[in-house]
């Protein structure tokens, strides 16, 4: 196999320590305020373990995800992380900054760091469980050969490791006179084993009435369309109304504009509808979502839609501040209209 290699590699990540040193998660409010550094009261303690409560988690994944690991090893159903890409840049929401991302432009130390999350991602990924990976032109080819590492590569495409290479193209981004427009992102699908959770069906396109590559069209006297089309020996006829296969190319999905209604101030947030897409197709209700990148709070706002529970962390307070009023005007409108509770969140992060 094929493999990557950078400064640093390996260096402590699967040292039987690592994972005993862990820090703990404390809860400190239920669908509360956001607890800060300088909280003086002491923190409440852990809530019964066989009530579910969704998890927001204020803390560095390196720190979040192997303290996960005692309680949720091989138990997570789907992962989406959208981390940062390696632009050399730092973002922010006015003056207040929503995270780092110019790792003094060592690109070893970012290839540490994403090769540790993938690690943890992985023990923490159950048996049927997906895994999507978004990035960009930056780091996207390196994330794959680790991920190929990780899980294992192969070429059946019926055993563990990669699924899919998702082109999401938008109509935003800059422009170049040195090379061609930069207009996508790739998220990388990958499972843990051949037992995956997948529904193309939730999220495929009727075949509807217009041309279809090379198929002949046949109209009815009731005026519906039949498409048909000869291959190897057979005829294959679909109508107006069958669900086609949903391709790796998504653009139908736009860029979320600067006055789009869902913006919520953090500086690379993605639609509700690319995250509804993700999870209908991979995961079923009551399972369990996982995104240690959350950002403006769309994988646990889409995830608490469509009845799935959730994890979700992140380092930046901003992105813990966003997430949370997100999550709060979510659950209140669920309640004022539905006349129904969604699964009640807490407030966690680590301490030795």
């Amino acid at each position: 196999m094929a493999e990557l290699i950078w400064r640093g590699k390996n260096v402590g990540i699967e040292h039987p320590d690592y994972v005993a040193d862990a820090k703990h998660l404390i809860t400190i409010e239920t669908q509360g305020e956001l607890p800060t550094k300088n909280r003086s009261q002491s923190p409440q303690p852990l809530l019964p373990a066989e009530t579910w409560y969704n998890r927001l988690i204020f803390g560095d994944k390196s720190h979040v995800l192997p303290a996960l690991h005692a309680e949720f090893a091989q138990q997570i159903d789907l992962i989406y992380i959208d981390p940062p890409f390696m632009t050399g840049r730092n973002f922010t929401s006015g003056s207040q900054l929503a995270y780092n991302d110019n790792w003094k432009h060592d690109m070893d130390l970012y290839l540490q760091w994403l090769y540790e999350t993938f690690f943890w991602l992985h023990r923490l990924l159950a048996e049927c469980g997906c895994l999507y990976v978004h990035l960009d032109w930056r780091a996207v080819h390196y994330a794959r050969v680790m991920l190929d590492e990780i899980f294992g590569s192969t070429n059946d495409s019926e055993g563990a490791g990669f699924k899919s290479e998702i082109i999401w193209h938008y109509q935003s981004g800059g422009r170049s006179q040195k090379h061609f427009a930069r207009k996508h992102d790739t998220i990388l699908l990958y499972t843990k084993s051949a037992r995956y959770c997948f529904h193309p069906e939730r999220i495929s396109e009727r075949r509807g009435s217009h041309k279809r590559n090379n198929m002949r069209k046949q109209t009815g006297v009731d005026g519906r369309v039949t498409w048909t089309i000869r291959s190897g020996g057979r005829l294959y006829s679909y109508d107006e109304d069958t669900l086609m296969t949903p391709s790796d190319v998504w653009n139908d999905i736009s860029h979320l504009q600067q006055k789009d209604p869902e913006r919520n101030g953090y500086a690379t947030q993605k639609p509700e509808a690319l995250l509804e897409r993700i999870i209908l197709a991979s995961s079923e209700e009551r399972n369990i979502v996982l995104d240690c990148f959350c950002g403006s709070g769309v994988t646990p706002v889409v995830a608490q839609q469509l009845g799935r529970r959730w994890i979700a962390c992140d380092q930046s307070e901003l992105a813990i501040q966003l997430t949370l009023q997100r999550l709060l005007t979510h659950t209140n409108h669920t309640n004022h209209t539905d006349h129904t509770s969604a699964d009640p969140f807490i407030l966690q992060h680590c301490v030795e």
